[in-house]
C-alpha cells in the first residue's frame, strides 16, 4: 500500500528524466499512459537506459532535504564517502535545480547519512565499486530514494576532485581491477562549491545571449565561475536533461552562494519562473 502523493519514474532512468509528482491514482494512470507511449527505447532519449526497458515505479514521497552520497567500497569496506546537498525541485518536477559541497549538515547528520548509505548498498550486495546513493533526510532519520551503480554523474566527480583531491572515476576502475583504493583524506575540504543548473525550457534566450557558452567558458577560464557542460547543444524538448551547471567556489558556503546569485541575476539565469535564491535556501 502506498500512499499519495507519491512519485512515479522509470525503473531505468537518469537525470529526473520522466520522473513526476502524482498526487491521486488518476493522475497516475495518467502520467504512466504519457510515459510508456512517448519513452519506449533508446531511440526515443539516448543514455538515460531505455535500452533496458521502460516500466515504472511508484514510491511513496517522502519529504525533507535531499542528499547524495557517494560511496568507494572495496571488499565491503568503506574507502571513501562524499556527501553533497540539492536544493529544492520545481515541483511536480524533479530535475535537479541546485547543490553544494561540502554539505551543510552537522556531522552527526553527515555520519548518518553515510552509513544509511552505506547499509543500503551491502543490503543489496553491493560489496565492491563506487556507487551513487540518493537520501532524504527526514524528521525519522534518513530515507533512501534510490541508489545508482556508478559514481554520481553531473558535475559530482569535478567537485569531489576540486574539494577533495579525490577521482572518484580513478578509483572505481582500480576497484574493478581488484585493486584497494588509497584515498587521501584531507583534514578539511579545499573549499566550498555551490551550482545551479541550467536549463534550456527554462534559460533558452540568455543560453543564446547574455549566458552563451562563450562567455560561460571565458569567466570558467578566469575562474569567476566553474562550469560543467552537460549537453553538446543547445536543443529544447519535452523531457530534459540540464544543459550546464555554473558553480562558485569560496572559502565559506555562504560567500559563494552570495557570488553564485549575483552571477545568475547578470547572467539572466535568476528569474521569477527560475528564483535562484529560493534553490540555494537550504544551503546554511
Amino acid at each position: 500500500h502506498i500512499n499519495f502523493p507519491g512519485v512515479m519514474k522509470l525503473e531505468y532512468g537518469a537525470g529526473a528524466v520522466g520522473v513526476k509528482l502524482v498526487e491521486d491514482a488518476q493522475q497516475c494512470h495518467l502520467h504512466f499512459d504519457k510515459i510508456t507511449q512517448d519513452l519506449k527505447d533508446d531511440s526515443d532519449y539516448l543514455g538515460i537506459g531505455l535500452g533496458w526497458g521502460n516500466n515504472m515505479l511508484l514510491m511513496e514521497y517522502v519529504s525533507g532535504t535531499e542528499h547524495d552520497v557517494d560511496l568507494v567500497i572495496y571488499e565491503g569496506r568503506v574507502m571513501g564517502a562524499f556527501v553533497s546537498d540539492n536544493g529544492p525541485t520545481r515541483v511536480p518536477n524533479f530535475t535537479e535545480t541546485a547543490a553544494c559541497m561540502p554539505t551543510c549538515l552537522a556531522p552527526e547528520s553527515e555520519a548518518q547519512l553515510i552509513h544509511a548509505a552505506y547499509q543500503c548498498c551491502l543490503g543489496c550486495g553491493l560489496t565492491d565499486g563506487v556507487f551513487n546513493v540518493e537520501l532524504k533526510l527526514t524528521a525519522a532519520g534518513p530515507k533512501l530514494i534510490e541508489i545508482n551503480p556508478r559514481m554520481g554523474g553531473f558535475y559530482l566527480r569535478d567537485w569531489i576532485r576540486e574539494i577533495y583531491g579525490v577521482d572518484i572515476m580513478l578509483a572505481s576502475v582500480m576497484v574493478a581491477c581488484g585493486v584497494a583504493p588509497v584515498l587521501p583524506i584531507p583534514s578539511r575540504p579545499r573549499t566550498n562549491l555551490v551550482g545551479v543548473m541550467c536549463l534550456v525550457s527554462q534559460h533558452l534566450q540568455a543560453l543564446k545571449s547574455t549566458a552563451s557558452l562563450e562567455i560561460l567558458q571565458a569567466l570558467h577560464e578566469r575562474g569567476v565561475i566553474r562550469l560543467n557542460l552537460l549537453e553538446d547543444e543547445i536543443v529544447s524538448k519535452e523531457y530534459e536533461e540540464p544543459y550546464c551547471n555554473v558553480a562558485c567556489t569560496s572559502s565559506t558556503r555562504q560567500e559563494a552562494c552570495v557570488k553564485l546569485l549575483g552571477i545568475c541575476q547578470v547572467l539572466g539565469i535568476d528569474s521569477l519562473h527560475y528564483p535562484v535564491a529560493y534553490f540555494l535556501s537550504h544551503f546554511k
